[in-house]
């Protein structure tokens, strides 16, 4: 299961509702949203507080959307803003970009539309991770394919790895997590590398 609630993202638009239902959305995502209808007070925060991901609405009244944009890349260059419009076309998505955003969505937009594009953004910045007994999990699931497709017993890797059969059956199982060591031993007796064994998760 990824592990998102450390995320804290900062939702700008001046519509109250959409602020409402995109805070909720993300929230039952497991994000830590904060919403703003002036983006003015919300790059005032921004100085104070830090945020990962910032969805910035294009047309404001108070303040351009990539107005907002640059100044929040001003107090922070690693936020990854993305840029929400109901007008959408190829000249200020263009522009959003070479302003610093990382993703344009139109409104109306589809909730899942929305999520991936943080979840991309988040995955691109190498903040969203894997909650710890799931890792484990899926590690030992890889191991326990890779020995079963060598037709290997559990016997025969404890030789090559010098791990005892017990160690090695409750790694596979995910019971306990597997040192860097064990895991460059039992990689290393399945013919891998460890990064094989963890790519991805």
């Amino acid at each position: 299961m990824a592990v998102r609630h450390h995320i804290k993202v900062m939702v700008i638009d001046d519509d109250p509702s959409i602020c409402k239902t995109v805070g909720l959305l993300l929230e039952d995502h497991g994000y830590s949203p904060r919403t703003f209808t002036d983006p003015d007070e919300a790059v005032k925060v921004a100085e104070k507080e830090s945020f990962q991901i910032a969805l910035v609405d294009l047309r404001m009244p108070q303040l351009d959307g990539v107005e907002a944009v640059e100044k929040l890349k001003e107090i922070d260059p690693r936020m990854s803003c993305i840029v929400m419009t109901a007008y959408p076309d190829l000249d200020s998505a263009t522009e959003t970009m070479r302003r610093g955003t990382c993703d344009y969505i139109a409104k109306p937009f589809k909730q899942d539309e929305l999520i991936s594009a943080v979840d991309r953004a988040c995955q691109n910045m190498g903040i969203i991770y894997t909650d710890e007994s799931e890792l484990n999990r899926l590690i030992g699931q890889r191991i326990r394919s890779h020995r079963l497709g060598q037709n290997l017993t559990l016997r025969q890797l404890s030789d090559r790895t010098d791990l005892t059969t017990s160690q090695l059956s409750q790694v596979e199982l995910g019971k306990n997590a597997a040192s860097i060591w064990a895991l460059a031993r039992i990689s290393n007796s399945l013919g891998l590398q460890v990064s094989e064994l963890l790519a991805g998760l």
